[in-house]
């Protein structure tokens, strides 16, 4: 029955986003989590490549490297692909991966750093959404870039007033270390751009101002009037 496999196949894809989201941050630093990624993917027509802090530095991910150059554990760059043969259209997934957030130099107050495991769902969601689309055989070529590292303060920490080079080479000064989905997504939404997909979809965790400015029921969705528009209408469709 085409229904009860669809939701199946939802209902996994929830489950491996809260199981993700709920680990620790002892236990899942960005290897692991890259890992986790790979692993989750394992059995369906995806490939995975992972790039290391090496392959990162190389290649010029200065944001990603940036925000994790103050951890122990160094960052990752998951990209997974799905591309079908009968795809008529290219979809891109960004994902922002922090596997434990601080705030960094600029250190979160103690109660709100609770929870800050939880700042990879944007990658588990992403993550999430490939592997269902995998699961389904849907005719979408299919993108997912996880954006992967802690966010930690210490000697070898980036600094408030410091400057980084994001992949297209735009150098970006940073006055807010708390300010660092936007620097890790920035090299992955560079990244997705290059293959010229049809969509971009950005999948963040901001928490504090969407919170702030929405409340704990509804969630923003940003970009050009024709794609929210029809992300909007596919939410509706699910009952989200």
């Amino acid at each position: 029955d085409e229904d009860a496999e669809y939701a199946q196949v939802i209902g996994d894809a929830v489950a491996l986003i809260k199981d993700l989201v709920n680990v620790p941050a002892e236990w899942q630093s960005p290897a692991q989590l890259a890992q986790s990624a790979a692993d989750s993917v394992a059995d369906l027509d995806v490939t995975v490549e992972i790039l290391d802090e090496k392959a990162l530095a190389e290649q010029g991910f200065g944001g990603i490297l940036g925000v994790g150059q103050g951890s122990d554990r160094p960052p990752r760059l998951v990209r997974l692909d799905y591309s079908p043969a009968d795809a008529s259209r290219h979809i891109a997934l960004v994902g922002k991966g922090i596997t434990f957030d601080t705030g960094g130099l600029s250190l979160k107050p103690a109660a709100s750093m609770v929870g800050m495991k939880f700042d990879m769902a944007g990658a588990a969601t992403s993550l999430a959404a490939i592997g269902a689309i995998a699961s389904l055989g849907l005719p979408v070529h299919v993108t997912a870039w996880l954006c992967i590292t802690d966010n930690m303060p210490s000697g070898r920490a980036l600094r408030p007033g410091d400057v980084i080079r994001i992949l297209d080479g735009t150098t970006v000064e940073v006055q807010n270390t708390d300010a660092e989905g936007r620097l890790v997504l920035a090299d992955g939404l560079v990244a997705a751009s290059r293959e010229n997909p049809d969509v971009i979809i950005d999948v963040a965790t901001l928490t504090g101002a969407i919170v702030a400015a929405l409340g704990h029921r509804h969630t923003g969705v940003f970009g050009d009037v024709e794609t929210v528009s029809s992300f909007i209408s596919a939410t509706a469709q699910v009952d989200e």
